[in-house]
């Protein structure tokens, strides 16, 4: 099942790509949580990937969970964030660079709790795998 997930998201996310910046952001993210582009600089590769994920605002940062559906493993995005932390992201028609952290243990269960909140597929998510699925925090950069 997890294949046939990757294999949908390989031929999709270019299209939703294309989409959100066809319309600046306008047509993604109108039936739920609001969506945007997180462009990442590859830890092995090097090159840029932009990848569409749903989005949760709070308390300033925009929130991002690694759940990948409930896979075993979390996405490549993570990765790169973790191993080159300044990212770009695209918001609306808005796009600006910032920091992304993944967040301290502690906090991680009650933020992925907002996404449970947003959408009852992150419940789904959570119940088929044992890993503690990631929320990244995606910061401002101060300058």
């Amino acid at each position: 099942m997890f294949r046939l997930q990757m294999f949908f998201l390989k031929l999709f996310a270019p299209f939703h790509t294309y989409v959100f910046r066809l319309t600046r952001g306008w047509l993604m993210g109108k039936f739920g949580l609001p969506v945007l582009l997180l462009t990442t600089t590859g830890a092995r590769t090097g090159r840029q990937q932009t990848s569409p994920l749903l989005y949760v605002e709070h308390e300033g940062a925009l929130l991002i969970p690694a759940s990948l559906w409930g896979g075993p493993r979390n996405p490549a995005w993570y990765y790169n964030c973790v191993a080159n932390p300044e990212v770009v992201v695209e918001t609306r028609g808005r796009k600006r660079t910032m920091r992304a952290e993944p967040a301290p243990e502690e906090d991680r269960q009650g933020l992925y709790d907002l996404f449970k909140a947003g959408s009852g597929h992150y419940a789904g998510h959570e119940a088929r795998t044992d890993r503690k699925i990631p929320v990244v925090v995606l910061r401002e950069l101060e300058g």
